[in-house]
């Protein structure tokens, strides 16, 4: 695709996201995209399924709610770039480069103590607990946990800083601890909300 016909796709597309006469909806599905450059680019709800992204500078991009199903991302430059409620599934991800590493974020958005990082969850409301987990203080509660980071939601113990389980999860709530030695088992989805999962946690109380 050339860069005159990109930049008119994306100016139809910044008037269509502001409700303005004669904007379309950016449809840009298996549209060949390596290599260029959508540093700072609006491609908010934008239809990039199948698109061919490899290498693309996607640095501080604004991809939120994007369909980036089936995309291939490798090598590409997302850093800083919004991808919260993105649709990546199937998208490879391989090589890019800006993507949140798990102990980073955990570092930034949750309390660390002298054992590992403090996290919260409820098990109450619509949720069932496995019957092999015994909520009791010091008691370890595991399962197996979805390494796929493309997915926001998965098996694995769902855990997230207090106020976001408050916001979203009725029920008691719980704080956990993950351990420095559990740190390889959690998994951050690229596009996560405040939610992320981990395989193995140590229960330490109900919060009152």
């Amino acid at each position: 695709m050339t860069k005159e016909k990109l930049n008119e796709i994306l100016g139809l597309h910044t008037k269509w996201l502001r409700d303005e006469p004669g904007g379309v909806r950016a449809d840009l599905s298996d549209a060949d995209l390596s290599g260029a450059n959508l540093s700072r680019a609006n491609l908010s709800r934008a239809y990039l399924s199948d698109a061919d992204l490899s290498g693309a500078n996607l640095s501080c991009a604004d991809l939120s709610d994007a369909d980036l199903s089936g995309a291939n991302l490798s090598d590409a430059n997302l850093s800083y770039a919004n991808l919260r409620y993105a649709n990546l599934s199937d998208a490879n991800l391989s090589g890019a480069s800006g993507l949140i590493d798990a102990t980073d974020y955990i570092g930034a958005h949750f309390e660390r103590v002298k054992d590992g990082y403090i996290v919260y969850k409820t098990f109450g409301g619509s949720y069932s607990k496995p019957d092999s987990w015994t909520i009791e203080p010091g008691a370890i509660i595991e399962e197996v946990c979805n390494p796929n980071r493309t997915d926001v939601c998965g098996c694995g113990i769902n855990v997230a800083p207090i106020e976001w389980v408050k916001e979203n999860y009725k029920g008691d709530v719980y704080k956990l601890l993950i351990r420095w030695e559990w740190l390889a088992g959690v998994v951050v989805p690229y596009n996560t909300d405040g939610k992320i999962r981990c395989s193995r946690a140590q229960i330490i109380g109900k919060v009152a």
